[in-house]
């Protein structure tokens, strides 16, 4: 039999469908991957604001990525909302039990519409502790980064807080976004302890920008499950991303803050 990749998502459930594990298995199926999913919380939201979030436990998480490695073997694992230091310990332990060949970090921890989905210093603690260490990629944008380093990114250069994240992070790799940024381009700059690569694109006026940081990391989880080097992964990424705002933004399906249009 033909193998298939595979992408598993541990992740909150977005029940408007623009972000966390919804989003993250629609990109999955844009790129022709199967997606397997483990839910680590459910929340009320909409692009407006966000209205609660409840944790799944410990026992039920643990059960989840146990069945999913049990029965499959994921290329690449991405991390999404991850909503209590309990929680962060589990998948930390099971990524370390099951060892897979990619693991993306999306340290998420505000949504697009500004409201707070996780906080907290034992949360930003724990993830420092045990996860960000095991990942080949962290992808923070400039606020998450901010608060992984204790300080605003604003005050360095982007190499810089692309080092200190690196370094405070202790994982291969950081792609520091710039997508919450002002200016007519979005900047990302990735570095991977060697070299840093500057990844450009024409900022689009959109009020369609819902679950963008979901949706980029899982399809560079997309692209290292289909065996891309992870430069080349980011950038395939960020186009799709791209193309995705780009022709999602005349589309209308909620108020506010829209979702993305994920079959480009």
């Amino acid at each position: 039999m033909n193998s298939f990749p595979i992408v598993l998502t541990i992740a909150g459930s977005d029940n408007s469908g623009g972000a966390g594990i919804q989003a993250d298995i629609k990109t999955c199926c844009a790129f022709k991957v199967y997606a397997a999913s483990v839910i680590t919380g459910v929340t009320a939201q909409n692009s407006r604001h966000v209205y609660g979030v409840e944790p799944v436990s410990a026992e039920l998480l643990e059960k989840q990525i146990d069945s999913v490695f049990e029965a499959m073997t994921p290329d690449a694992v991405k991390t999404g909302m991850l909503p209590t230091p309990e929680c962060i310990r589990m998948v930390s332990e099971k990524i370390r039990k099951h060892r897979p060949r990619h693991l993306i970090v999306d340290p998420v921890m505000v949504a697009t519409n500004g409201d707070s989905l996780v906080c907290g210093n034992e949360i930003v603690r724990e993830m420092k502790r045990s996860l960000l260490p095991l990942a080949d990629l962290v992808t923070p944008n400039r606020s998450e980064a901010s608060c992984l380093l204790a300080a605003p990114v604003e005050s360095m250069t982007s190499e810089e807080a692309c080092e200190a994240l690196r370094e405070i992070c202790c994982s291969k790799a950081v792609l520091l976004k710039g997508g919450d940024m002002e200016g007519d381009s979005s900047i990302d700059w990735l570095f991977d302890g060697e070299r840093f690569k500057k990844y450009s694109s024409k900022r689009i006026d959109s009020p369609n920008t819902h679950g963008t940081g979901c949706t980029l990391s899982s399809a560079i989880a997309c692209g290292l499950a289909k065996g891309l080097p992870l430069h080349k992964a980011v950038r395939v990424a960020k186009d799709y991303v791209f193309h995705a705002i780009q022709k999602g933004k005349n589309i209308h399906i909620m108020d506010g803050h829209g979702p993305l249009y994920f079959f480009t």
